[in-house]
Order: structure tokens, then sequence, then C-alpha cells
């Protein structure tokens, strides 16, 4: 399964910038991508005809699977959709001035302009924007606009993103009624500020409409990535299942976790494959690199994974 990450997260260096900019800041990630950062490290030669490859690997896979980048800040006069519901768009940045109109979630509006007055909430600080709404102007603040908007399948997905000192938090509405306006709500803690979204089908698991990937891309090398797993239920609420980690540290260290959605071959359900690699430079003259891999399997019951979803492992006693 491949994975969206941030290349130049992965090593920083000048020919990943060219890359970054040809593949607009999202590209596919694949195993060898740890392994391209080892060749910047020993040999850079080998590392140019590899990006060259790459590129069009990347271009081919990103087809295969699209993804959406989750920007904090709003562009000017570019549109976006309301996360909020029944938001009162204002004649004045502030909320005693009169009303325009009322929006619903999903209305999408033009952002004409940044002002510097704030609406402060016991959840958010955020500035108010002065706005189109089908030609009818006035304000609304910046907690009420969704950062992305997303329609897969038939469900509609909003996406609003804060920072704060201590950790990001990303808010999703499910739009699963556009007539009545009805969705559901989810709040995930965010391991890294920069993120994407990107969907996965749901492989036959019971009660699963489908699979939501919010993907991390780490800000230098050695830092942790990785994607966090969420599972749509037929009742339209998101279950945060798994935080996934990536590490690609330069070629001297890398740790890879993933699921693999498979089937058993005894009775033929559908199973979760966990697979966890990771791998260390051991001797950099001679270019030895010792890699271990670990795998466990995991059912889905409709509600949880079982057993327990778990990172740790013990070996098994052979003393006896």
């Amino acid at each position: 399964m491949q994975k969206i990450i941030n290349f130049e997260a992965i090593c920083n260096y000048k020919t990943y910038r060219l890359l970054h900019f040809v593949r607009n800041d999202i590209i596919m990630y694949q195993p060898i991508l740890t392994y391209i950062c080892f060749m910047y490290m020993s040999k850079p030669k080998t590392l140019l005809l590899l990006l060259f490859l790459l590129c069009f690997t990347f271009s081919y896979a990103q087809r295969e699977k699209e993804s959406l980048y989750i920007n904090h800040n709003f562009t000017l006069n570019k549109t976006f959709a309301l996360y909020g519901d029944t938001v009162k768009l204002r004649s004045e940045p502030n909320t005693t001035s009169e009303v325009v109109t009322i929006l619903r979630i999903g209305d999408e509006v033009t952002i004409l302009k940044k002002t510097d007055q704030l609406l402060e909430t016991s959840t958010a600080k955020t500035a108010w924007y002065e706005v189109n709404y089908n030609g009818k102007k006035g304000f609304i603040a910046g907690q009420f606009i969704a950062n992305a908007h997303k329609q897969n399948g038939n469900q509609h997905f909003y996406f609003r993103k804060f920072i704060n000192e201590e950790q990001g938090v990303l808010h999703i509405r499910t739009l699963f009624n556009t007539s009545t306006k009805a969705y559901t709500e989810t709040t995930v803690q965010l391991m890294d500020e920069s993120i994407g979204i990107s969907f996965e089908k749901p492989h036959d698991l019971k009660n699963v409409i489908q699979i939501v990937e919010v993907n991390y891309f780490g800000d230098s090398c050695g830092a942790e990535s990785g994607y966090s797993v969420l599972f749509l239920k037929d009742d339209y609420t998101l279950v945060k299942v798994a935080d996934l980690s990536l590490i690609g540290d330069g070629g001297i260290y890398y740790l890879s976790e993933k699921f693999l959605y498979t089937t058993d071959e005894d009775n033929g359900q559908p199973i979760i494959q966990f697979i966890k690699e990771e791998g260390e430079l051991v001797d950099g003259e001679k270019d030895w690199f010792e890699s271990k891999k670990m795998t466990r399997k995991y059912e889905w019951n409709g509600k949880k994974l079982v057993p327990e979803f778990s990172k740790e492992f013990k070996k098994r006693d052979t003393s006896n």
C-alpha cells in the first residue's frame, strides 16, 4: 500500500526540492524512498538516476490514489466551503451587526479579505474574513470556514485544522445527507502540523463504508511522519483505528509501519496485516544495512480491531 509523503521532509537536498515542485508538494511514498536517502549519503550519482525513475513511478501512483493537502491558511480570491452550519453572514466583522443571510454547511464563499478583528470562543480564536456569497458580501469568522473539502463516494468531508501551542487538532465533519444537511463530527489529535488526506476503499470490512487516512509530513530528516487510520462506519461515524509511523534518517535509520488489507487464507474473511519494518546502517564503508520485519494479523469485528491494536511485541520464550 502506498502512502503520501513530503519528499523534502525525508531528506533536505536541492534535487528533492525540484521533485517537490514538480509533484505539487505531495508525492506517493514507496519502500524505496528510504533507500534514496541512503543513496544521497553514499552515492550521489546513482541518486540522480533513481530520482528520474521515481518521477514517473510517483506520477503513476498519484493517479491511482488521489490526495488532498490541508493548508492552515485561506488564500484570497479563492472559494472555500463552509464548515459551520447555520452560520450568520454579518454586515460587519462582529457578532452584533446585521445578518445578511444564513449559510449552511457546504455552502461556498469566496475569500475577499482577512480583517484585523478576531472572534474568540471557548475552543478557538480566529480572524473575521470578508467574503462573497452568490453576490452578497459580508463577514464570517474563520473557524466556520473549512480549510478543505472533499467528496468521496456519497459523503462530503469538511476539514478544519486548528494549531495551538501544545498540539494541532483536525475537526472532520462528514455530511451524509445533502438534503437535510445531516452530518457527524470527529476530532483527531494531530501528530504533525503538515498534513494531507487520502481515501482507501473498505476492503469488505464489516460495517465500514470507507477508510480515511490523515497523512503526516515530517518537517526534517529523521522527524517522525506517517498516518492515522480512521474507519467510516455505516452509521457515518469516523473511528480512529491506529497511528502508524514512518521515519527516514538520511540512510542511517528507517522505520516503516503500515496496514495491508487482505483476506485470511483459511476462511476467506477480510483481515488487516500490520507490517513493521526497521533498518539501520551498520557499516557505511561497506554498505551493510541491517533490517528486520515483523507482522501481526488483526480482524475488524465491526466496532474495533481484534486483538486490541498494539505496536509492542514480546519475543517467545525459548529457554525451556
